[in-house]
């Protein structure tokens, strides 16, 4: 059981495609689940990755003001090939 801890604790903080969520990335959020800070009304919106805690990833969306927290699950990572010219900082 020791050896599969550090899996577990790996995939925490994988998105819903199991690429792993490293701070000050850029993620979209792909599913919604109003429990959980996704709401249908920032579904496909971008955001950067400012934080996390023990389940949440906060994240600050384009053009928002506010960090929200959400699970990792409900959200992908971009890649640079998948985030439109002048969305990068």
């Amino acid at each position: 059981m020791h050896a599969d801890a550090p899996q577990q604790a790996q995939d925490r903080w994988c998105d819903a495609e199991g690429t792993r969520i490293t701070l000050f990335c850029k993620v979209e959020q792909v599913a919604e689940n109003p429990e959980d800070g996704a709401l249908f009304s920032r579904l496909h919106q971008r955001g950067e990755v400012v934080g996390r805690s023990l389940d949440l990833i906060y994240i600050r969306f384009d053009g928002e003001g506010q960090v929200i927290g959400m699970r990792p699950r409900l959200l992908c990572v971009l890649s640079t090939e998948n985030v439109r010219k002048g969305r990068d900082r």
